[in-house]
């Protein structure tokens, strides 16, 4: 990637709202914070972050929306809004944009009526309407689908992680020329039996305990080596690397997340010290706060970049691990500049907010079961 692919625009669904506006104005609102929990008097009270009163019907056909479950919905909607800057119909023919998404846990609310109706009434009565949706990879189908997009279709299911390797694997699939351009995603819906499963594992914050957000939404970066105007941002470079750990669990080592960013970094043929922006990725739960600090303290010995810290706020997943990266992406074209503070263990480490437009970008993460992935990003 010595050159990159561009990041021709991207869209979003967040607990901010539709589309990027919404996102931006959140992000350079030091005060703004999401609605937690889910709608109705008798919900749970959970930390789970939602877009308040999405319904994909109010931004696509109602006929086509009556048949997309709730993440395909999602995800729809992230696709056409990252879409409509580029023209209609799109610069690339069809058969040539791929789909490459990732998820944590689409199709979980599909699965339980399913199962629900299997266990209760038998097997007979499982509702065929919502058994497509039952599988992780159905909202990166449907979107095929609905946009006629004859591309590869990939759904990576990798956690915290998830959205920065659907960005490695596009990269990949435009490399070897498999695609002209392709649609990387990240998508998650809040369903109160996943989050209460976090919640009994105590890793959810509650009053009093520190802890991450389960984020709602998708977001969909369009990736492609010839982008039809100016790009946002130029991805570099990708590195992964991975620590044998129980996948409940995060590795008690920074090891495979240092070396994860170094790869990316020789990718993209840059040393750490160029790096003008780092992404952080603190969710709340102390553990990964540690496992960053042990990253910073190696990859930035001298003066760390400045830095921006969103998934401890607009919540953790899939989705949100995309949604860094198209933050990333927005700081360097120049479209935000975000302005919400950063965790403690960073910001006593002498990082701090961006003054100025940053020329690169560093997005690293790392998910339950010690997979790490990291992204270089540079400026157009």
């Amino acid at each position: 990637m010595t050159h990159g692919w561009g990041i021709a625009s991207v869209g979003a669904v967040t607990p901010a709202g539709v589309g990027i506006p919404a996102l931006v104005a959140a992000l350079e609102d030091a005060a703004w914070h999401p609605q937690l929990g889910f709608e109705g008097n008798d919900a749970p009270d959970l930390a789970v972050a939602r877009p308040a009163g999405f319904a994909a019907k109010h931004h696509i056909p109602p006929l086509v929306a009556r048949r997309l479950d709730r993440a395909a919905g999602l995800l729809a909607v992230a696709a056409r809004e990252a879409m409509a800057p580029l023209g209609s119909p799109p610069p690339w023919p069809g058969e040539r944009v791929g789909v490459c998404a990732a998820t944590w846990n689409a199709g979980t609310e599909a699965l339980v009526e399913v199962l629900k109706a299997v266990f209760l009434a038998g097997p007979e009565e499982a509702p065929p309407a919502q058994f497509p949706s039952t599988v992780a990879n159905a909202p990166a189908s449907q979107l095929a689908i609905l946009e006629k997009l004859g591309g590869p279709n990939l759904t990576f299911f990798e956690k915290q992680v998830g959205g920065l390797r659907a960005l490695t694997e596009a990269g990949r699939l435009l490399a070897h020329r498999r695609a002209d351009a392709v649609l990387a995603c990240g998508v998650d819906e809040a369903q109160w039996l996943n989050a209460e499963s976090y919640q009994r594992l105590g890793v959810l914050r509650r009053p009093g305990r520190p802890g991450m957000i389960l984020a709602e939404g998708a977001a969909t970066l369009v990736v492609t080596a010839s982008p039809p105007s100016a790009p946002l941002a130029r991805l570099l470079g990708g590195g992964s690397a991975g620590t044998p750990t129980p996948t409940h669990t995060y590795p008690s080592t920074a090891e495979a997340l240092l070396a994860a960013c170094r790869r990316a970094l020789a990718r993209a043929g840059m040393a750490a010290g160029e790096v003008e922006l780092y992404t952080s990725m603190a969710n709340g739960i102390p553990a990964l706060a540690a496992l960053e600090s042990a990253l910073v303290e190696q990859l930035f010995p001298a003066a760390p970049p400045a830095a921006v810290a969103i998934s401890d706020r607009i919540g953790e997943g899939a989705f949100g691990s995309s949604l860094r990266a198209a933050v990333a992406a927005l700081t360097l074209a120049g479209q935000v500049r975000p302005a919400w503070p950063l965790p403690t263990h960073l910001a006593e480490r002498g990082f701090r907010l961006p003054e100025s437009r940053p020329a690169t970008a560093l997005v690293a993460g790392v998910s339950g079961g010690g997979s790490a992935v990291a992204l270089v990003l540079a400026a157009p």
